[in-house]
């Protein structure tokens, strides 16, 4: 049977492009189709596929090239070259792949990973085209698939009764765990900067020099370079592997865990070291982790005052491995083998 792999965008290495290479690992011969592709940005198992792409593939190669076409990605969606062979296909979507033209005799697998809220964004004359990419991506979720999504409130916000709920993952076994007796010392507190804003981050950074705390932030760096020369005592670490956020982690009092997406791996990965992240508060992180983490409205002094209480409070005193063993809870073993079921691997 030949089999086609649909993902939005291939331009660097993320939690979705972890998620793509445990599905493409249980088809060995599978094509890859996507919008966009940089190559020499993922490498890895996807780079050895052979990949087919949208005509946008020559204008996006960053986030913020995405932001400036998303209006025409319905046009580059409909473009994409689909084989007449492909029988099955597997799309595993942020909100825009699953828009794709398939014929009627493909049977058609669809996993929602996440929802972006990309068109939100869009700026100046683009904004005009911001509710018909919306319509557009709701009315292609009607279409003939068989349908999981990774977590409650994406099913409920989707008006999607029927969908199997089939919770992302990470890659758990990047984290190991230093015991209490290993002499462990909690030494500082790690923010992560990827979802940030600079303004946000900070404000976050000047809330923790007041009190005297050693901040280490780690993550993308492109859009907070302003901030380096103002805060010399903050150490940028940059962006890293699971691995070595993790030798972060274990030390931390506690880890800031800023994300909008709808699978909160990095609080996660916390968790894994025995740490209670800091995140915001959705109903995402609130199904995920529970009772196991601090709680953010927003970012203000009042709120940060109480939340910092709190970690003050527990650091030296939580029981880490039963955060460790809720943290490993969404592991890549379980996640193959209800994908196995799910896409039923045996056709």
């Amino acid at each position: 049977m030949k089999i086609a792999i649909l993902v939005d965008f291939l331009i660097s290495r993320d939690q979705y492009t972890i998620i793509t290479e445990l599905i493409l690992n249980l088809y060995p011969h599978a094509e890859i189709y996507t919008i966009a592709h940089k190559q020499g940005g993922i490498l890895g198992e996807i780079e050895r596929r052979p990949i087919v792409s949208s005509y946008l593939t020559h204008k996006i190669k960053t986030e913020q090239d995405l932001q400036k076409y998303l209006w025409i990605l319905p046009s580059g969606i409909g473009s994409l070259p689909i084989h007449p062979s492909i029988e099955k296909a597997i799309i595993i979507s942020r909100g825009y792949i699953h828009g794709v033209n398939l014929p009627a005799n493909v049977k058609k697998y669809l996993y929602i990973v996440d929802w972006d809220s990309s068109p939100s964004q869009l700026k100046g004359w683009r904004r005009f085209f911001e509710k018909y990419i919306n319509d557009w991506r709701l009315k292609k979720l009607k279409g003939q698939y068989e349908v999981a999504v990774s977590s409650e409130h994406l099913k409920q916000s989707l008006h999607l009764p029927n969908a199997e709920i089939i919770q992302a993952t990470y890659r758990t076994e990047e984290y190991p765990f230093a015991r209490d007796d290993q002499g462990l010392t909690f030494t500082h507190h790690l923010v992560y900067t990827d979802e940030l804003k600079v303004f946000e981050l900070k404000l976050l950074l000047d809330f923790l020099i007041s009190k005297q705390e050693k901040v280490i932030l780690l993550g993308k760096e492109d859009h907070i370079m302003s901030l380096k020369a103002s805060y010399s005592a903050v150490e940028f670490g940059g962006d890293h592997c699971e691995a070595t956020q993790a030798l972060y982690s274990h030390q931390a009092k506690t880890i800031w865990a800023f994300s909008d997406l709808l699978f909160p791996a990095k609080a996660l990965g916390a968790l894994s070291t025995g740490r209670k992240p800091v995140v915001w508060d959705s109903p995402v992180n609130r199904e995920y982790l529970g009772e196991d983490a601090y709680y953010l409205e927003t970012l203000n002094q009042a709120i940060l005052e109480k939340v910092y209480d709190q970690v003050l409070a527990e650091f030296e005193h939580l029981d880490r491995k039963s955060l460790r063993r809720k943290g490993l809870r969404w592991n890549e073993r379980l996640f193959k083998s209800r994908m196995v079921k799910f896409l039923d691997v045996r056709d």
